[in-house]
């Protein structure tokens, strides 16, 4: 199938020597597999939900009511059942969410826990998980971002922060069908970048600690009177990957953090434990993760010496 612009939807049966318009399609309309039966295909135009049950030669228009009436939507079927299908789209002034069919479009249910969302995207199923993780871009409980629910909707966790946004994340989504949590995430003109999970409650188990040699280097990059901002990198210089990591050290001189990013923070005097986000807690043999932070120093501003992964030290480089 080929919707391309400017001209009616087409369909072919030779590998794309040759191709026919399909009937009863709206030209400009949205078209999708079924991921199991190869003889079935969606379409969507102006708020209609068509299916094709002979390769796309012809569509007839469901019955299914209730979803966004423009055309700024986008539709998946789920990889291993048949039918299959969620929704995302709509706009402010109308209806706006993401709706889930079971019957092959025939109709749709709006999911209550989403406010407004934009795209849809499946990934490998959470440990004791019967159904395929579900990601989305999209506004849930007043809050823009990126979500994963492991549940077919019922609930979601936000996989990235306010610090991560990547402009427009809309357009499209997919996690990993073979790494549960591993997100993959379009972003209109600054490429696509990948997360993957550190671990939580819906995540099917704990996590690991990270085992094996790690190393770190702290760098002051900019110093004023009663401030400093620094960077510190974390290596994986060990032969198995961390799924998750907690860094501590100590201040000499009295220094005290007083923003971080790209990472979680506690300060108890002068000790500072530094953990991974969400988004960021993978991280491969041989790989490494960085974050910085802004503080304040009296006196004198020295480096700390020693630094622990874990209940492990790092080499200091």
């Amino acid at each position: 199938m080929w919707s391309p612009a400017g001209t009616g939807v087409q369909y072919t049966t030779g590998f794309g020597t040759s191709w026919s318009a399909s009937a009863g399609l709206p030209a400009g309309a949205i078209v999708e597999s079924d991921r199991v039966d190869p003889k079935t295909f969606y379409g969507f135009k102006s708020g209609r939900f068509y299916v094709s049950s002979d390769g796309g030669a012809t569509f007839t228009a469901s019955a299914a009511t209730g979803l966004p009436s423009g055309d700024s939507v986008r539709f998946k079927a789920l990889p291993g059942t048949k039918g299959d299908i969620w929704l995302a789209g709509g706009a402010s002034d109308g209806a706006y969410g993401l709706w889930h069919s079971t019957d092959g479009g025939a109709a749709f249910t709006k999911l209550a826990t989403v406010d407004q969302a934009d795209t849809i995207g499946f990934g490998k199923a959470a440990t004791g998980a019967s159904y395929q993780t579900l990601y989305t871009s999209a506004k849930i409980g007043g809050v823009r971002g990126i979500f994963r629910s492991t549940d077919k909707g019922a609930s979601w966790t936000r996989v990235n922060d306010d610090a991560h946004q990547w402009g427009w994340t809309g357009a499209a989504i997919t996690g990993d069908p073979r790494v549960y949590g591993r997100v993959y995430v379009s972003t209109n003109g600054r490429g696509i970048v990948y997360g993957d999970t550190a671990g939580s409650s819906d995540g099917g188990g704990t996590e690991p600690a990270p085992t094996g040699a790690c190393t770190v280097t702290y760098r002051i990059t900019n110093q004023w009177s009663g401030g400093f901002q620094a960077d510190v990198q974390l290596a994986n210089t060990g032969s198995t990957a961390w799924d998750g990591w907690s860094l501590g050290w100590s201040f000499g001189d009295g220094q005290e953090v007083t923003q971080l990013w790209n990472a979680s923070y506690a300060q108890a005097g002068s000790g500072v434990t530094a953990a991974n986000l969400a988004w960021n807690g993978r991280v491969a043999a041989g790989s490494s993760v960085s974050f910085g932070f802004t503080g304040s120093w009296s006196g004198s501003n020295g480096r700390p010496t020693a630094f622990k992964l874990g209940g492990q030290n790092c080499t200091v480089a």
